[in-house]
C-alpha cells in the first residue's frame, strides 16, 4: 500500500486525529494494512506474535469456540474500534478469533512491541489509547452487569438499545438499524438461545417496540424500548 494512502487512513482514524503530521508519519513506518472479505478470519488469540488491530472500515465479530464446538460471540467491532491482544493477554482464551462481518474490512495492524514503542515515544498517543481502552472496558463492564442482573428479555432490550445508539440512523419511522445479525448471533451475544430470542423479538413486535425484518430493525422510540 502506498505511503500516502496509509497516511490518509491513519490521519482520519479517530484515535490518531490529535496527532501531528510527523507523529502520523511515524505511525506509518511500522503499520501493516489488511483488506479482507466477509467470512475471513483475522486472527486467533493463541497466535505466537501479539498484535493490535485498528478497524479502519467495516464490521467484525469477536468469538470463541466452547468445548462442544459452539461459537460464542463476545463482541461486535465497528469502524474506529480496536481489538487484539489487549492488556498483554488479549481477550484471554486460546480459542478466540475475529471474523469479518461486513462485505469488506480495512484493518491497520501493529506488532505489540512496535505499538508499545510508539506510545512511549508519543505520550499523546498513549493518552488517547488509554481513553479508548477505558471506554471499551466500561462498555464490557456494562454488558457483564446486564448478564448478571437482567433477565433475557431485558438483556435483549439492552442489546437493541446499545445497537441503536451505536449504529442507528434517525428516520421518520424512528431509529433504523441495518440488520446484519442472525437470531443465533444475537442469542450468542446475550447468552440465550435462538428460539428464546425469536420468541422475545415477536413479543417486542406485538408490544409495538420494534419492527423487525432480516434487512432492518426499526425502533419507534428508543427511550420506550429501554424502559
Amino acid at each position: 500500500m502506498q505511503r500516502e494512502i496509509k497516511y490518509w487512513y491513519l490521519r482520519n482514524y479517530d484515535l490518531f486525529t490529535q496527532l501531528t503530521k510527523e507523529q502520523v508519519n511515524d505511525l506509518c513506518k511500522t503499520a501493516r494494512f489488511l483488506r479482507m472479505k466477509k467470512g475471513q478470519t483475522i486472527y486467533f488469540a493463541n497466535q505466537d506474535k501479539k498484535r493490535m488491530y485498528f478497524l479502519i472500515n467495516g464490521k467484525c465479530k469477536i468469538s470463541e469456540i466452547d468445548r462442544m464446538g459452539n461459537e460464542m460471540i463476545k463482541d461486535i467491532v465497528l469502524t474506529g474500534d480496536l481489538f487484539g491482544n489487549l492488556s498483554g493477554g488479549g481477550y484471554g482464551l486460546t480459542q478466540e478469533y475475529a471474523e469479518v462481518l461486513s462485505s469488506e474490512v480495512i484493518i491497520c495492524m501493529y506488532e505489540m512491541p512496535d505499538f508499545e514503542m510508539l506510545m512511549q515515544k508519543h505520550p499523546s498517543l498513549s493518552y488517547a489509547f488509554s481513553q479508548k481502552m477505558s471506554d471499551k472496558l466500561k462498555r464490557m463492564e456494562q454488558r457483564y452487569a446486564n448478564l448478571v442482573f437482567k433477565d433475557v428479555k431485558e438483556r435483549l432490550k439492552a442489546f437493541l438499545h446499545d445497537w441503536a445508539q451505536r449504529e442507528g440512523k434517525s428516520d421518520v419511522e424512528g431509529t433504523v438499524i441495518r440488520n446484519y445479525l442472525t437470531h443465533q448471533e444475537i442469542a450468542s451475544l446475550i447468552s440465550s438461545s435462538r428460539q428464546t430470542v425469536t420468541t422475545l423479538i415477536n413479543e417486542l413486535k406485538l408490544e409495538g417496540k420494534v419492527q423487525y425484518s432480516r434487512s432492518r430493525i426499526v425502533i419507534p422510540d428508543v427511550r420506550r424500548l429501554a424502559a
